[in-house]
């Protein structure tokens, strides 16, 4: 009788894995990565607050209705309330309760503000630049972070794949050793040894698996996967090295820059705040005690006035305000020239780094040529009986690990071209 698995205790399907290539993932990168996605958010941001601060310079239009009952006594306390009972009237006729119906237009507008207006406008189209420029920064960071870990995930398939051919070898090597010893040809000393090689490489390939799986699991993070999704990542192959290539402005600097100038022109804002300021305004509507007198003559009340507002003593705020202000420009300014000193050292590290690297990379080619060459020779050294399966063995791990540490350097080279395009202020490809 067969028994129905519950579907809750069935084992899951093993998902496909996602087949990437490094351009496809740097551009799930760009459109699914948090930290790009929070950038962007930031950009729309400054593109909003443009508009809030051009509307202070725009007029500002209101209609309003408003109803009030209201029992004001102050009639009471005038020369014609303390007369009032002269010509036959009590104060409870004078101050009975009242409704007041209302409806008006405002209008205001500010006249002349000592260019802070224009100038906040000014700064705020600056500061949507500004956060351009850190968009474009996070944007490089996230997609040379991508590169590394594409690059980390395939130095760890590199590594995982030596210990798999290892441990085949190794496996190998133990069956010819107990077929010998069946033939009474290789001693307990030989099974031993073959034993020993095979478990060895059991804590190494434990050991590459997890590497493997965490660098995966970094890489599913900045692609804006779950961190369990499988990847199955095409080879890079070998660089091609061409011409250095030729870099731009790098995006912290022009973002600092840009702060260094929203500085410089918040202190004309705060130096207008010490200057006088004139505004209009204007209103006009009706005023009844019945709604059926609104929007009739002579009902209509309107109000135009032109006001003039002259600071004279703040308490040395503004004082405090542009002394703030300006410390803040020097550590821009300070932060600015340190970053393009770091910059500097990064872009001729990169190019020394590069160098460096095509040269290691030159010299593992010719150590696994080397190794190769060897171990062709001692495959046909075996096939004669001139060496053992001990030696062939070795071989084969020298071929294998000469193999693991060429195709570490052309990572190597790969990752150093991506620092050398950061440096110049370029994306990895």
């Amino acid at each position: 009788m067969l028994l129905a698995v519950p579907i809750a205790l069935q084992a899951p399907a093993t998902a496909a894995p996602l087949a990437l290539d490094l351009p496809q993932a740097l551009a799930r990168a760009g459109a699914e990565n948090p930290q790009i996605l929070a950038a962007q958010a930031r950009v729309r941001e400054r593109e909003g607050l443009i508009t809030t601060t051009r509307a202070d310079a725009l007029p500002q239009i209101a209609l309003t209705g408003d109803f009030t009952r209201v029992r004001d006594v102050s009639l009471l306390n005038s020369s014609f309330g303390d007369s009032a009972s002269l010509f036959g009237f009590t104060p409870s006729q004078l101050v009975g309760a009242r409704n007041v119906w209302t409806t008006q237009a405002t209008l205001s507008q500010p006249l002349f503000y000592w260019g802070k207006l224009g100038t906040a406008i000014k700064v705020a189209r600056m500061g949507e630049r500004e956060a351009r420029d850190a968009y474009t920064t996070a944007q490089l960071d996230v997609l040379h972070g991508v590169a590394r870990a594409y690059l980390a995930v395939q130095g760890a398939q590199a590594d995982l794949e030596v210990v798999k051919v290892r441990k085949a070898a190794a496996q190998q090597f133990l069956a010819d050793v107990q077929a010998k010893l069946e033939a009474q040809s290789a001693t307990e000393l030989d099974l031993l040894r073959a034993q020993s090689e095979l478990l060895s490489v059991e804590p190494d390939r434990l050991q590459a698996e997890a590497a493997l799986q965490q660098a995966v699991e970094r890489l599913d993070s900045q692609l804006g996967l779950d961190p369990k999704t499988p990847l199955a990542l095409a080879p890079l192959g070998a660089p091609t090295l061409g011409p250095k290539p030729v870099g731009r402005e790098r995006s912290e600097l022009a973002q600092l820059r840009q702060q260094e100038a929203m500085y410089r022109e918040n202190d004309k804002i705060l130096k207008s705040d010490l200057r006088p300021k004139f505004d209009f305004n204007a209103s006009y509507g009706y005023q009844a005690g019945h709604t059926n007198l609104l929007f009739q003559e002579p009902y209509d009340t309107w109000r135009v006035n032109i006001t003039m507002r002259f600071p004279i003593f703040d308490g040395f705020r503004s004082a405090g305000k542009r002394a703030q202000n300006e410390a803040q420009l020097e550590q821009v300014r300070e932060a600015r020239i340190d970053q393009e000193r770091a910059i500097a050292v990064e872009r001729s590290t990169a190019d020394r780094d590069l160098e460096k690297a095509v040269a290691l990379d030159a010299a593992a080619r010719k150590a696994h040529d080397a190794a190769a060459e060897a171990l062709r020779v001692s495959r046909e050294s075996y096939d004669q009986g001139l060496i053992t399966s001990l030696d062939l063995l070795q071989a084969e791990r020298a071929e294998r690990q000469a193999e693991s540490q060429r195709r570490h350097a052309q990572l190597g080279v790969w990752a150093a071209l991506f620092a050398q395009r950061r440096a110049l202020g370029l994306p990895p490809l």
